[in-house]
């Protein structure tokens, strides 16, 4: 599979070792263990990491717990009249307590994750979108508990569609 680097549009061949490689870094290995266990240089794995990264092909996020902070989380559920998605995706994305936003096929237009202290907070965003052009109406709903997928269904779904796409 050819990948495009998304900093300077380079082409790499992602292989079975790159596969192998992601597969252990979503595991928690770091560089050395990934070489110890794979039986290749440390250097080589560190290059491939480096190169995977830039790529995107995953991703490092260090995200707070805001549920430990004290700080509310839900997701708020946006329907346009019209269908000037990317626009009003992006000036959502930059609403004071909003954590990130998608576009969705489907139900819902917008999703946008966001955060807020009060009652108060979550009417003055809700307000603040609903009075944007060509929003036709806002849902929303607070996380109360988010239920852990683990690494190994993480790992089953990737391999899977690595296999269907390498098999094709």
């Amino acid at each position: 599979m050819q990948i495009i680097n998304s900093i300077n549009n380079d082409k790499f061949k992602f292989d079975e070792v790159d596969f192998k490689i992601v597969t252990l870094l979503v595991l928690g290995y770091d560089n050395k263990k990934i070489s110890s266990t794979l039986k290749i240089p440390l250097s080589t794995i560190q290059r491939r990491t480096r190169i995977i990264l830039l790529s995107k092909i995953i991703t490092q996020e260090y995200v707070p717990n805001f549920k430990i902070l004290g700080i509310k989380k839900g997701l708020l559920h946006i329907y346009l009249r019209d269908g000037s998605l990317k626009q009003r995706a992006e000036t959502i994305s930059k609403l004071d307590g909003i954590l990130s936003v998608s576009i969705h096929v489907g139900n819902s237009d917008i999703i946008a994750e966001f955060v807020y202290d009060n009652s108060e907070c979550l009417v003055d965003i809700i307000s603040e979108i609903k009075h944007m052009q060509g929003i036709e109406k806002v849902n929303w709903s607070e996380e109360i508990y988010k239920v852990p997928s683990s690494k190994e269904n993480v790992l089953k779904s990737l391999k899977k569609y690595w296999t269907d796409h390498n098999n094709n």
